[in-house]
């Protein structure tokens, strides 16, 4: 019983003295990888609603382009940029000057098919 007091002791005084240290380390730690992971997570859902959009227009396109050191989406209806995602302040024209508009992607024609599951699973053999 002696041993398990001792270790008991151990642990409830390092906890106290290292504790708050090792608690503000992962919580410092964890926030750079949460803001990351939201950054990854809104480009994708960028990427998305302008493809989205952009299959919902007739002659209906879109194209990533950089404002800054944020990619924005800019949806173009023919060949007039009409929209971006996320939503820019910088008027469209600007943003997409000096862009090369033949790299636009059409959401139905330059999508290419999703294989299923169980083709994947059957090329792995």
């Amino acid at each position: 019983m002696a041993g398990k007091a001792k270790a008991l002791t151990t642990v409830v005084k390092l906890g106290a003295k290292y504790g708050p240290v090792a608690y503000e380390a992962i919580k410092h730690g964890k926030e750079p990888a949460k803001e990351f992971a939201q950054r990854q997570l809104g480009k994708l859902n960028a990427r998305k609603q302008a493809l989205a959009h952009a299959e919902g227009l007739t002659d209906g396109s879109a194209m990533p382009v950089w404002e800054g050191d944020q990619q924005v989406w800019v949806v173009f209806n023919g060949d007039e940029p009409i929209a971006s995602h996320p939503t820019s302040e910088m008027p469209l024209a600007q943003l997409v000057q000096g862009y090369d508009l033949d790299k636009r992607i059409r959401p139905t024609i330059d999508q290419p098919p999703k294989a299923s599951p169980l083709k994947a699973m059957r090329r792995k053999r």
